[in-house]
């Protein structure tokens, strides 16, 4: 990450040298504002897909062109994603360490068995990102840019929500299940928030629209967007047990992004994708 953000302050420094050594005047500094779709996209087990809510971005860039059509752009945005998925019925097995108290002699593995209705969870996640972008002017009015985005996480939150939860004891040693102890009940109104463990997004970027020209120098471009992460954003493997087990039945949660159920991960990748509508304002130097 650090050789990232060196890169990307190389290359402004070197931007800005161009910009004033050989080009005077060819270069833009702009203001930009986004919206439209965005999602933590995601496949559960299932083959159900995380569904896409609205997002936006915001932030400023700087343009030098090295052609009347040729230009390469770079800077500093925020982006927000946001997701969602729901099963009207979700069933999980997770291990239980250490066993109940009276069960512990059993040498088999101890289960957990969570039956919910009415499951759902909802992620958002906010990113600075570091834009490089090669941009190409067309016909005086229209331009086509496409290019790369780095970014790291700002903030973010998860949370879990069921209208109803059984859960049961389930020894392979005994096989049989156990209910209405050892905090194996039912359960009203599940409630869990967290923070997600995500890390670095690299994005390929894609954008394009109209550009208008004015007489002071000024420029507002008005375009469409594509932004798709390339690699999954989650830190390690997605391991852990979907409900963390507490014999008083004060049980704890945990998201599907990180869970596994019977050895298994309940989700594949999670990558950040956006597609929308963007405006800048953008206002010419030198020339």
């Amino acid at each position: 990450m650090k050789r990232i953000i060196f890169t990307i302050l190389t290359v402004l420094i070197a931007i800005n040298l161009y910009a004033q050594r050989n080009v005077p005047g060819d270069y833009e500094i702009g203001f930009s504002v986004s919206g439209g779709l965005s999602a933590l996209h995601f496949t559960t087990v299932n083959d159900n897909q995380s569904s896409p809510s609205f997002g936006y971005g915001f932030g400023w860039d700087v343009a030098v062109l090295f052609t009347e059509q040729w230009s390469l752009r770079t800077g500093l945005n925020m982006a927000s994603y946001q997701a969602s998925v729901i099963f009207d019925r979700q069933e999980t097995r997770s291990h239980v360490t250490p066993k109940p108290q009276g069960l512990s002699d059993f040498s088999d593995p101890f289960y957990i068995i969570a039956k919910y209705s009415g499951y759902e969870e909802r992620h958002e996640a906010l990113y600075l990102r570091f834009p490089l972008m090669v941009q190409y002017r067309m016909a005086k009015y229209f331009y086509a840019a496409a290019g790369i985005q780095a970014g790291i996480l700002t903030n973010g939150s998860y949370r879990i929500k069921s209208d109803g939860l059984v859960t049961e004891g389930y020894s392979e040693y005994t096989m049989q299940p156990y209910e209405g102890m050892h905090g194996f009940d039912n359960h009203l109104d599940v409630k869990s928030a967290k923070k997600p463990d995500f890390g670095f997004a690299l994005s390929g970027a894609f954008e394009t629209g109209v550009r208008w020209g004015f007489n002071n120098g000024m420029a507002l471009y008005t375009g469409v967007f594509l932004d798709y992460c390339l690699n999954d954003v989650r830190k390690g493997n997605p391991k852990k047990e979907s409900i963390v087990y507490n014999e008083e039945g004060k049980h704890t949660f945990n998201s599907i992004l990180y869970s596994q159920n019977e050895e298994k991960p309940m989700t594949g990748k999670v990558q950040p994708l956006a597609v929308g509508l963007r405006l800048r304002l953008s206002m010419g130097f030198g020339k």
